[in-house]
């Protein structure tokens, strides 16, 4: 039934590491998310600029608040560090380039155990248009292929790729049937099925792993109310 979800996806990005010409020097709203899920999240710093960076929050169990900075071309991040020189260096842990979008939410999947092995930086448009109430962001960081229906919406996602999806409610209007497929050789195998809320309050991010101790196949949700 779901082999056709799995078709190859190519991606690549150039990074240009430069900030915008000055008259597109306006405002940006951004919010952080950070996966896969630590025991203690401490904040990181966000390049903005030539000698210039802001320490933002990057939680895992729920979106970071607001925070408004200047429009850059790439979005970096790492942490300030001084050289045996006595001078100090930006350590660029990620980087990816910016939208064009007023507000951006960018997800920092983690390569490793700690921020200093570096992120994988997904900016994504975080306009009510794109991902608002009752709609759900799928982020596969497992190593497997994931396929699903959500309220009648099918999809598959590659490793290191999302998708936003906005499942139609079931007969009482409050909830939508949910399952996941993965693929192992050419067979997609079923891992999970429930029923989720849907609400015009709220809307979800559901994260794909692999447990770092098992190895198996898990799924991390938040909900995040407007």
């Amino acid at each position: 039934m779901f082999p056709q979800f799995f078709s190859c996806l190519v991606l690549s990005s150039a990074f240009a590491f430069l900030t915008l010409p000055s008259a597109a020097q306006d405002d940006v709203i951004l919010q952080f998310l950070s996966f896969p899920m630590a025991g203690e999240t401490k904040p990181i710093e966000l390049l903005l600029g030539e000698g210039k960076s802001e320490k933002v929050n990057i939680p895992t169990t729920e979106i970071s608040p607001s925070y408004k900075v200047k429009r850059q071309a790439v979005w970096a991040v790492g942490e300030t560090v001084t050289g045996e020189d006595g001078k100090s260096t930006f350590a660029v842990y990620g980087k990816a380039p910016a939208l064009a979008t007023a507000k951006q939410l960018i997800l920092l999947v983690r390569k490793g155990k700690t921020d200093a092995e570096g992120f994988e930086v997904i900016p994504i448009a975080n306009d009510v248009a794109n991902f608002g109430a009752s709609k759900f962001l799928f982020m596969n960081a497992s190593k497997v292929d994931i396929a699903g229906e959500a309220g009648g919406e099918k999809f598959a996602i590659k490793p290191g790729a999302h998708i936003i999806v906005k499942p139609k409610p079931g007969d009482n209007g409050r909830t939508f049937h949910a399952m996941f497929y993965f693929r192992r050789e050419d067979e997609a195998r079923p891992f999970f099925s429930s029923k989720w809320p849907i609400s015009e309050v709220s809307r979800g991010l559901i994260f794909f792993y692999h447990d770092p101790a098992s190895n198996r196949l898990r799924l991390h949700s938040i909900r995040d109310f407007f």
